[in-house]
């Protein structure tokens, strides 16, 4: 059972109708799309206490739930909310992510079963904010998020909630919802005028590559408890998770055996830095049964 929603269509006339349609009859024009993006921004930049310039320094949930009100307002009347509300009984949460290192943003509903046996759910919109703050910053290079050219960070911001919206839309409409599905990117090329549902953010291993000069599998030496440690990068995120060859540490698949450290970037040093005896670990290990997520 899809929710319905109202989209604004030009007249041939002087002023526009509304009419109300199923979700995956909307459409709107290139004009219409750009027009109300910018009047969001501007009306985001005027209210908010946190958001004072385009490349922002600072962002709420409070922000979040601001812009999505803005969205659903322009694109849809305010009948998401509405919709999303009335399908689990419980208001929309947002949340800023500092974790997330590869998604720019994630909708997701949860449900939890209550004392009772009552079933509790809400829908939850998360926005990578640490690789939001990383962008527009020490990296210098175009940014494309969902298809289109970002020029600040409220920008590349509008298009993962827009993109998130989607997911919202087809998680209330359908039951389901997923970015590499044509509806998917016929919804979100018809609403926002997306072109892609990737992202270009700067991760957390391109600005520790920028700032730090510390890639995946660079050597590097460090100070723990007194001693000198030599090991190699095997992640990169907040911090850097640097194995070590260690006879008592966890094997590995290449049949030796390392300690995992997690080492914050300022910390580390080029191992040519750390003279000469040191310990060298293979290049390129990684841990068994270690998985990563996928965008």
């Amino acid at each position: 059972m899809g929710f319905m929603a109202a989209t604004r269509l030009r007249a041939t006339g002087s002023r526009a109708t509304m009419r109300c349609v199923d979700i995956s009859s909307l459409h709107n024009t290139p004009e219409y799309i750009a027009a109300q993006t910018a009047a969001i921004r501007q009306a985001i930049l005027r209210e908010s206490g946190n958001l004072k310039q385009p490349n922002f320094e600072c962002l709420g949930t409070e922000d979040l739930a601001r812009l999505f009100d803005l969205y659903d307002r322009a694109f849809f009347s305010g009948l998401l909310a509405q919709a999303a509300n009335a399908r689990i009984g419980r208001p929309l949460v947002f949340r800023l992510s500092s974790t997330m290192t590869r998604a720019g943003g994630k909708t997701t509903l949860y449900r939890r079963r209550i004392p009772g046996g009552q079933v509790q759910a809400h829908y939850e919109i998360a926005v990578a904010s640490r690789m939001l703050f990383m962008t527009f910053k020490d990296v210098q290079r175009p940014v494309v998020v969902c298809g289109l050219t970002c020029t600040n960070r409220l920008e590349a911001l509008q298009r993962i909630l827009e993109h998130e919206i989607i997911h919202l839309a087809e998680l209330v409409t359908y039951g389901k919802s997923g970015c590499g599905g044509r509806r998917f990117k016929e919804l979100a090329a018809g609403i926002f005028g997306h072109a892609g549902t990737k992202h270009a953010l700067v991760t957390p291993m391109e600005h520790a590559a920028a700032q730090h000069g510390i890639r995946v599998g660079s050597l590097v030496c460090f100070d723990f408890e007194g001693r000198r440690l030599v090991g190699r990068v095997n992640r990169a995120h907040s911090r850097a998770t640097v194995l070590v060859e260690d006879a008592k540490g966890l094997p590995y698949s290449d049949g030796k055996k390392y300690q995992k450290f997690y080492v914050p970037f300022g910390m580390l040093s080029a191992a040519s830095a750390c003279g000469e005896g040191a310990p060298q670990i293979g290049e390129g290990e990684s841990e068994r049964g270690d998985e990563s997520a996928d965008t």
